[in-house]
C-alpha cells in the first residue's frame, strides 16, 4: 500500500489546516462559552427582585462617581481647558468598556482568582481538556454588572446631546470602534491582574490600582497628570488609549504635549498590542503555575 506523503509544515495547505484547526476550536469556544454565561444568567433570573435591587445598587454606587465630577465642574467652569461636556463623554466611554469588560471577565478579578488558587481550584481546572482561560472567564458572570453598563452609557448619551456640533457618521462609527477597544484594553489589565498571582498569590489591593483605579485615570484628561503618569497611561498600561487619545480626535482637539494627530487611529492596535502582551503573560504564568497545595 502506498505511504501517504505528509505536506511540508509550510506549505500553503498545511497553513489553511491550521488555520481551520485554529478556527474550529474558537467556535467551539464560543458556543461552550455562551452557554455557560446562559446556564449563569438564567440561574440570576430567577430571583428576579434581588436581581433589580443588586443592579440599581451598582448603578448608583457608580454614578456617585460621576457625581463628583459635576461637583468639581460646579467650582471650576473648565478642567485643564476641558469642560464639563468633554470631560462626560472621558468619563462615559471608560465607564461602558470598564463595566463591559467586568461582565464578560468579571472572574479575572485578582481577588476571585487568587481565591481560586488558594481552595487549589485551579489544579482541577487544568486537568480539564478545554483552555483553563475560558473555564475561569466562564466560571463568573454577573448580570448586575449591567447597571455600571447602563450608567456609563447614560452619562455618553448626554454627553454626546451637549456636544451636537462634534458629531458625524464617521465620529459615530469610530466611537463604537472606541468602545471595543477600551473593552478589550480593560480585558487585558484583567488578565495581567489575574496572571500576576500566579507568582504572588495574596497582591490582590495592588493589582486593583490599575483595574478598578484605572477606569478613574481614564475618565479624566491626559492633561492634569504629571509626565511620569502620562507616558505610563500611554506606553505602559495603555489606560490613556481608552477614551483620552480616542477623544482627541472626536472632539478635534489638539494634546498640549504635542502628541500627533494621527495618533488616535491606532487605538484598535494598541488594544490588539495590549490582549497580546496580556495572553502571553498569562501562558507564562499557567506553565510556571506552582500548585498551593490546597
Amino acid at each position: 500500500m502506498p505511504q501517504q506523503r505528509l505536506l511540508p509544515r509550510h506549505s500553503a495547505p498545511a497553513r489553511l489546516m491550521v488555520w481551520s484547526g485554529w478556527l474550529d476550536e474558537a467556535r467551539f469556544l464560543g458556543r461552550l462559552y455562551v452557554r455557560l454565561i446562559g446556564i449563569h444568567a438564567r440561574s440570576t433570573m430567577q430571583y428576579k427582585v434581588s436581581f433589580l435591587l443588586r443592579t440599581a445598587g451598582s448603578f448608583g454606587s457608580v454614578f456617585l462617581e460621576f457625581a463628583v465630577i459635576v461637583m468639581l465642574f460646579q467650582r471650576f467652569p473648565h478642567l485643564a481647558e476641558w469642560s464639563l461636556a468633554e470631560v462626560a463623554l472621558l468619563y462615559g466611554i471608560s465607564a461602558a468598556a470598564f463595566g463591559l469588560s467586568e461582565l464578560l471577565c468579571g472572574a479575572l478579578d485578582t481577588g476571585l482568582f487568587a481565591e481560586l488558587i488558594v481552595r487549589g481550584d485551579f489544579d482541577r481546572i487544568l486537568t480539564r481538556p478545554v483552555s483553563a482561560l475560558m473555564q475561569v472567564v466562564a466560571s463568573e458572570f454577573s448580570l448586575r454588572r449591567l447597571g455600571r453598563i447602563a450608567q456609563g452609557v447614560g452619562v455618553l448619551v448626554i454627553a454626546a446631546a451637549m456636544l451636537p456640533g462634534v458629531w458625524s457618521v464617521g465620529k459615530v462609527m469610530f466611537l463604537a470602534a472606541t468602545l471595543l477597544s477600551g473593552t478589550a484594553i480593560f480585558i487585558a489589565i484583567w488578565l495581567l491582574g489575574a496572571a500576576f498571582c500566579f507568582w504572588t498569590v495574596r497582591a490582590t489591593e495592588a493589582v486593583n490600582v490599575f483595574t478598578y483605579g484605572g477606569t478613574t485615570l481614564a475618565s479624566y484628561p491626559l492633561d492634569i497628570f504629571d509626565r511620569w503618569a502620562r507616558q505610563f497611561a500611554l506606553f505602559i498600561l495603555p489606560l490613556a488609549w481608552v477614551s483620552y487619545v480616542p477623544a482627541l480626535y472626536l472632539l478635534d482637539r489638539a494634546d498640549r504635549s504635542g502628541l500627533p494627530t494621527w495618533l488616535p487611529a491606532l487605538t484598535p492596535l494598541a488594544a490588539v498590542i495590549a490582549l497580546a502582551v496580556a495572553g502571553l503573560v498569562w501562558s507564562v504564568g499557567v506553565r510556571h503555575y506552582q500548585s498551593t497545595g490546597s
